[in-house]
């Protein structure tokens, strides 16, 4: 079975962001010591949903690992734990120059809570205070939580150049 298209999108970091927070959250950059947290993250967030494609927990961990070895943008990419567990994550790297969301993920416990939003915010506004005008992605046509949540942050859809 083909796995279904993405489409592209871009959020302008130049308009005004929204704020967002959370009591039962605690939100700081991630680190290369966060490794097997995100890869259980990874394999937990995206297991049965429209992205699944019968990846295994070590595809998972093979993934966060290209995350660190190819352009990340560690500063500006952000988990939030709960009582001492990862719940969600923001994987943002370099792409054509400019950031990129690879990954947002929130393991299904947490899931409409608000901490997808929380992480994302979070690293718009880091990005923002870094200069940088722009934020890029891809969502999976159908997939319609990213597709809610990244429209109250601002996004839009445009045809890929």
């Amino acid at each position: 079975m083909d796995a279904p298209p993405k489409r592209y999108y871009e959020i302008d970091l130049t308009r005004p962001l929204r704020s967002v927070t959370s009591a039962a959250a605690e939100v700081r950059p991630i680190t290369a010591n966060d490794l097997d947290g995100l890869a259980d993250l990874m394999y937990d967030a995206y297991f049965g949903t429209i992205d699944y494609e019968d990846e295994t927990r070590q595809d998972a961990a093979e993934e966060v690992a290209s995350y660190f070895d190819g352009e990340p943008m560690v500063e500006h990419s952000f988990l939030a734990n709960i009582d001492g567990r990862v719940a969600s994550a923001v994987l943002v790297s370099l792409w054509r120059d400019s950031p990129f969301v690879g990954y947002v993920m929130t393991v299904p416990a947490h899931k409409n809570q608000g901490l997808g939003r929380l992480v994302v915010a979070t690293a718009m506004a880091s990005l923002r205070q870094s200069g940088h005008a722009r934020l890029q992605f891809f969502i999976t046509q159908g997939n319609t939580p990213s597709e809610a949540l990244f429209e109250t942050l601002g996004a839009v859809h445009v045809p890929e150049a």
